[in-house]
């Protein structure tokens, strides 16, 4: 991802006191379309308590063409793991959250009733029409007529739609020191967003040169190459 979810920041629990025995949470997992996010643990003398979570929206980094954004991300559902339960979410769901922006979800979790020693796991869903399934049978360069081989073992990815895929290339594969790069394009239909170093650029590193290229996943289910030209 790529990534979704921004929870370096996070958090602060506090709850109700209570006589009961305290709980102590020895670890804290986020998940949001199997983008996975781990978090210290913590103790809690309360029997409700609150945990909140920084959720943006953005791409992990500044290279994308600014007409080519990123599709909205929704929250449609949160799960937490027994013994714990969900007793509030605010904002109300779904959350809806643009391009750019980012919004702090604020969960009311009850606290076991017995004491409890062990890992606190959130899930965070969306509905299934956001996700579209890319099965990528290989890739492949194109650079003055000639095709070149990237990754011939095929990859299967459950996305969102529109999202944002990076590919690493190692130039020496397709290209010449000395040689230049002035433009880049994909096969439909994925769309070219970015790319680092940014075209044009000079291959002028004689023992490796590695770019990173960025590209809009479908906005349906696809099963194909994906081909990178190189102009």
């Amino acid at each position: 991802m790529g990534n979704l979810l921004d929870i370096s920041g996070l958090l602060r629990v506090f709850g109700k006191k209570r006589s009961a025995a305290s709980t102590v949470i020895t670890s804290i997992s986020i998940d949001y379309l199997g983008d996975k996010h781990g978090l210290e643990g913590m103790r809690v003398n309360g029997s409700v308590f609150e945990l909140k979570i920084p959720f943006q929206n953005k791409t992990g980094s500044d290279l994308l063409d600014e007409s080519l954004k990123r599709p909205d991300l929704r929250v449609d559902t949160i799960s937490v793991s027994q013994p714990f339960k969900l007793v509030g979410v605010s904002p109300k769901l779904p959350v809806v959250v643009k391009y750019g922006e980012g919004v702090t979800l604020v969960l009311k979790i009850s606290a076991p009733a017995l004491p409890y020693t062990g890992p606190l796991s959130v899930s965070l869903g969306e509905k299934a029409s956001g996700m579209v399934r890319i099965q990528i049978d290989k890739m492949v360069a194109l650079s003055k007529g000639q095709r070149f081989i990237l990754e011939d073992a095929p990859s299967v990815l459950n996305v969102q739609k529109g999202q944002v895929l990076k590919r690493d290339i190692q130039m020496y594969k397709v290209m010449k020191y000395g040689e230049t790069v002035n433009g880049i394009g994909v096969n439909a239909p994925f769309v070219f967003s970015g790319a680092e170093p940014k075209p044009p650029f000079r291959i002028d590193k004689e023992s490796s040169y590695i770019i990173s290229v960025f590209v809009l996943a479908p906005e349906y289910s696809y099963t194909g190459p994906l081909e990178i030209t190189f102009l």
